[in-house]
């Protein structure tokens, strides 16, 4: 199982992380230190196709990081097919 974190932090503000788990984009929010708030308010949830095409449209940290990861899935998918035609 790969996994792929972002994490984005402002000084004083929640800190908001977000990670890749096979092919869903989950989310959770931390306290600006970087702990858990109470009563599960911190557990990672999968983010919806809106929300996610918020991201998008706002042309977010988020978006441009999803970018990058899927390019460079996409880069790595190619470079591979050589090698398995190959064998």
């Amino acid at each position: 199982m790969r996994v792929s974190n972002l994490r984005v932090e402002s000084a004083g503000l929640p800190i908001s992380d977000y990670r890749i788990l096979e092919s869903d984009l989950e989310f959770r929010s931390l306290d600006a230190s970087g702990h858990s708030y109470p009563e599960g308010r911190s557990e990672w949830r999968r983010l919806s196709t809106d929300e996610i095409a918020l991201h998008f449209r706002l042309n977010t940290v988020v978006s441009q990081w999803l970018i990058d990861k899927l390019t460079r899935s996409q880069s790595d998918e190619e470079g591979q097919h050589p090698s398995l035609r190959a064998a």
